[in-house]
């Protein structure tokens, strides 16, 4: 597989966790989950030419994605209360 394609895979089944952690209601639990996900980056990662560019961009996908979908939660329910 090109590095490209599986780079692609990686960042789109970190994306997807990283919504569903942004949905967790409890801060702690969330804080635990987020961790682990940015750890999974680096797991990922290691398997890569270039590991800490990777990490790096995994881990940026990762915190972009899960303060977009905080984003829209929040606005979510702001919108219903209005």
């Amino acid at each position: 597989m090109s590095g490209i394609k599986r780079y692609s895979q990686d960042a789109d089944a970190v994306e997807i966790r990283a919504v569903e952690v942004a949905r967790i209601q409890d801060p702690r639990v969330c804080l635990v989950e987020l961790s682990e996900l940015f750890r999974e980056c680096g797991r990922l990662a290691a398997e890569y030419a270039d590991p800490v560019r990777v990490a790096r961009m995994l881990v940026e996908d990762v915190a972009e994605t899960w303060q977009a979908e905080r984003w829209n939660i929040r606005h979510r329910a702001e919108l219903v209360a209005a």
